[in-house]
């Protein structure tokens, strides 16, 4: 028998909460359902009430769209030796950061041997011919010799220095500083050198493997100059112009944005209806870049016509948006809206589309507390 009784107390507790929370809700409806709030003038009193009807502004809305790195042409090295020669050694892949003036490869030739070879050979004939040109130029002053020995003299040692001259630019070509080409000092190996400080993205050759003057070696970008290849649908193009300010964020670190301001608008468009549009990195907030990385775009556009209201004139109620129109001195509807973007205060309203009627801005949300007393009671 007691069990009995428990479960009848048990069901009892149940069957009343249920039917409290069924009321809860119902009396939700009722407020929503009813909408109507009246007032006398002594309540109306009480209460701080402006209104505002629609207004018609140009709301920023924000775009997002996908992106990744691009390096330009002027920031992408291609490592090349104007010689060619047998790679000695290489020890780079893509992804090691390289710093200007830091030894790339390692490049080992004959031809190497022979051009310094050349010098030194033209080097000595030249201090042959000078002291020669010399001598013949006092000879003729004292008409002692011909006027023809001199201007061969001369013609020599013109040639030689042109010889020598070209041969040190071709040295420099080699990374061998004319200067330090001796006869106990000649180099079988040449350095390539860095240009840039960059990153490594591509490697070409290997070890022992013979590369010629045409060959690249390795591929250098620089990828804190990096652009943003933006992909924009051909619906959203109209709203993009160039010098517009955009953030960038990966998925990654979402709360490091970097800023990029964009530069040039493709013409054409690509075979999955986006355009190219391309953006200057203007600070990276220390993200590091790497080539074809991809990040997320927000860009903040202008929505045209859109119906505003101040944001105060919105309430939530039950998950929902509301605004109060005022229907006369003392009555209020409470109306479903939907609402949109919000800047500077100002609130998008999608629907209703009336911008004939009056709503309460100031004071929302006390007619709202209003609204549920009076149902309560």
């Amino acid at each position: 028998m007691k069990k009995y009784i428990l479960i009848l107390c048990t069901t009892f507790t149940v069957v009343s909460c249920s039917k409290e929370n069924t009321k809860q809700e119902e009396r939700k409806q009722e407020i929503v359902s009813t909408s109507i709030l009246k007032l006398t003038d002594a309540q109306l009193n009480n209460f701080e009430i402006d209104t505002a009807s629609f207004q018609n502004q140009n709301l920023p809305t924000t775009i997002r769209l996908n992106a990744k790195t691009a390096v330009t042409p002027e920031n992408t090295i291609s490592i090349t030796n104007a010689f060619g020669g047998y790679v000695k050694r290489i020890a780079l892949i893509p992804g090691n950061y390289v710093s200007k003036g830091q030894v790339l490869v390692v490049l080992e030739d004959p031809q190497y041997i022979q051009m310094q070879e050349d010098y030194l050979t033209t080097k000595a004939l030249l201090e042959q011919a000078n002291a020669d040109y010399t001598r013949q130029k006092d000879l003729n002053a004292e008409q002692a010799a011909s006027d023809k020995v001199m201007q061969q003299a001369k013609a020599t040692r013109q040639s030689l220095m042109v010889k020598k001259s070209s041969l040190e630019q071709k040295l420099r070509l080699m990374n061998i500083n004319p200067a330090t080409v001796s006869l106990n000092n000649i180099k079988r190996t040449i350095n390539v050198y860095s240009p840039i400080s960059g990153m490594v993205s591509q490697v070409f050759a290997n070890t022992g493997q013979y590369v010629s003057s045409a060959d690249a070696m390795l591929e250098i970008i620089n990828p804190d100059r990096s652009l943003l290849n933006i992909k924009v649908f051909e619906k959203d193009l109209g709203n993009i112009q160039i010098s517009q300010p955009l953030i960038a964020y990966t998925n990654a670190k979402p709360d490091q944005k970097l800023n990029a301001q964009i530069t040039a608008i493709s013409n054409q468009v690509n075979e999955d209806g986006t355009v190219d549009v391309f953006a200057k990195i203007t600070n990276t907030n220390g993200t590091r870049l790497t080539a074809n990385m991809y990040f997320n775009i927000e860009l903040q556009v202008n929505s045209l016509n859109a119906n505003v209201l101040p944001e105060e004139a919105v309430v939530h109620f039950e998950g929902k948006d509301y605004a109060f129109e005022q229907q006369n001195k003392n009555q209020f509807r409470l109306t479903p809206v939907e609402i949109g973007a919000s800047v500077n205060k100002y609130i998008e309203i999608k629907s209703p589309q009336n911008t004939g009627k009056i709503y309460v801005t100031k004071g929302a949300y006390n007619l709202l507390n209003a609204l549920k007393n009076n149902e309560e009671e």
